[in-house]
């Protein structure tokens, strides 16, 4: 026997505004492609920055030695 309802039956999911679990699990691949060209972007503008040079670039294990300017004494002022 088929049992009937008389009123329609729904969930309320929990939400911020529209993104829902299900949608963030979505667009979480499209996020981190997104967030990685931004941090890559990021290293690429701050590249000639002497700051960064000196306190993150120079300390890459292999790639670091491109960042160490090593001057001969003759060409430093005195």
């Amino acid at each position: 026997m088929t049992a009937y309802t008389s009123a329609l039956r729904s969930k309320v999911l929990p939400h911020f505004g529209k993104l829902n679990v299900k949608n963030l699990f979505a667009y979480t691949p499209n996020l981190m492609l997104w967030g990685g060209a931004s941090f890559a972007g990021i290293f690429v503008f701050v590249e000639g920055w002497p700051l960064f040079q000196q306190t993150m670039f120079s300390k890459i294990p292999i790639l670091g030695q491109h960042w160490i300017k090593e001057s001969d004494p003759e060409d430093l002022p005195q």
